[in-house]
């Protein structure tokens, strides 16, 4: 800011100049002018009004002016740097929602976030349900719009907002929850003889998930030094995360025991006598699964020998309802699996039925002889009536 003398037509004069950059933002920048002010005094008084004029000016920029895009790139960058004062967040989770908001939100980048409505989310939302898009997909979705947001009012990034555009946003719920689709117990043995007969090379990946329940990512992390023959246990600690090429915690965070049953137990003494003393890892290195192809493989296999045709995290899901069919608690099942969810659980509980299984045996409504004396009187009836046609 300054204030200059100047010569404006031939007399004697004052110009106030105003310039003001943003400490939040050192993009926006405000500037000002006023000239042919006639003396030093009224100068000096629009010097202090210019300096409240832009600084009002500054704060409504910093508001409004912070862009949805820009915002979006600061959560990231902020998140993925772990601090005392930073909730850490896992790197594939921060991938998934700045890659769902770049891809479904990207028409949002260059606009204020002040000026976003729920209207916004709710054509978004529209848009992705009629591309097709699960309810728990588009859910995730709303889910990272109101994440970011937050964090921006709480930031000081977002001026003039106090909750997200997609904060109330109702998705509806799921009209029809499909059942997750399992192999029988005569399926599992088929497809289990079938790879072993052909050789196979993912043979034993399928034995170990049907008998140990782990998930892709953990059986592919699956190193000798985690597997206990003497007190038949496998310790489950890490999986391998294929968008980011590296090995990581668990889903849940937390290690885990898996017991070994006598068919898994014959497997890996055989895998360890063909592996190599240097080798660590104690499943085959299969390019289809390093890229995340196993369901497409194991469909196709399902498939070629007549099978439903299932995908690689359906496995799962064989192992804990035939475990629970089997007469294992729920509990156990729950620990095994390293679910910490209850409603995980409870899905295949109901899916196996064991906790209504049995439940109507007893209500004795109709006595055997009664039931034996209609269907004699049903015969009788039709004997009857053929008679009374003819």
């Amino acid at each position: 800011m300054a204030i200059k003398e100047i010569i404006l037509d031939g007399k004697p004069a004052f110009e106030v100049t105003m310039s003001m950059r943003s400490k939040i933002k050192p993009s926006i920048r405000v500037q000002m002018l006023r000239s042919a002010i006639p003396t030093l005094k009224q100068a000096q008084l629009v010097e202090r009004e210019l300096i409240r004029e832009a600084a009002t000016e500054l704060a409504r920029r910093e508001g409004t002016g912070t862009t949805w895009g820009e915002v979006v790139e600061r959560w990231e960058l902020v998140h993925r740097k772990v601090s005392v004062v930073n909730k850490k967040i896992q790197k594939d989770t921060i991938w998934s929602i700045t890659a769902g908001l770049h891809r479904y939100t990207k028409d949002w980048m260059g606009k204020p976030c002040t000026s976003l409505t729920p209207g916004d989310v709710r054509k978004v939302l529209r848009a992705m349900e009629t591309e097709g898009y699960s309810k728990s997909r588009i859910k995730a979705v709303r889910s990272g719009i109101n994440t970011v947001f937050k964090w921006g009012i709480e930031e000081g990034l977002i001026i003039g907002a106090h909750a997200s555009p997609a904060h109330g946003v109702d998705i509806g719920k799921n009209v029809q929850e499909k059942p997750p689709q399992i192999l029988s117990i005569e399926e599992i043995h088929h497809l289990l003889d079938s790879a072993r007969e052909l050789n196979h090379e993912w043979y034993p990946v399928w034995m170990m998930a049907l008998n140990t329940g782990m998930r892709s990512g953990e059986l592919y992390a699956l190193e000798w030094n985690d597997i206990d023959f003497e007190n038949k246990l496998i310790t489950v600690s890490k999986s391998y995360n294929k968008r980011l090429d590296q090995v990581k915690s668990t889903k849940a965070g937390y290690w885990r025991k898996v017991p070994i049953n006598g068919d898994l137990e014959a497997l890996l003494i055989e895998l360890k006598a063909k592996s190599h003393q240097r080798e660590k890892n104690v499943l085959p290195r299969i390019n289809q699964w390093r890229r995340g192809e196993g369901a497409i493989t194991l469909r196709e296999f399902c498939e070629g020998i007549g099978i439903s045709s299932v995908c690689f995290h359906a496995l799962r899901a064989c192992f804990a309802t035939h475990l629970l069919n089997a007469g294992v608690s729920s509990p156990v099942v729950k620990k095994i699996c390293g679910w910490t969810d209850e409603k995980v659980m409870g899905r295949y509980i109901r899916l196996s039925g064991i906790d209504v299984a049995g439940a109507t045996s007893n209500l004795g409504f109709v006595t055997p002889q009664a039931s034996y004396e209609r269907v004699v009187n049903m015969h009788q009836y039709h004997a009857n009536k053929r008679r009374s046609d003819d």
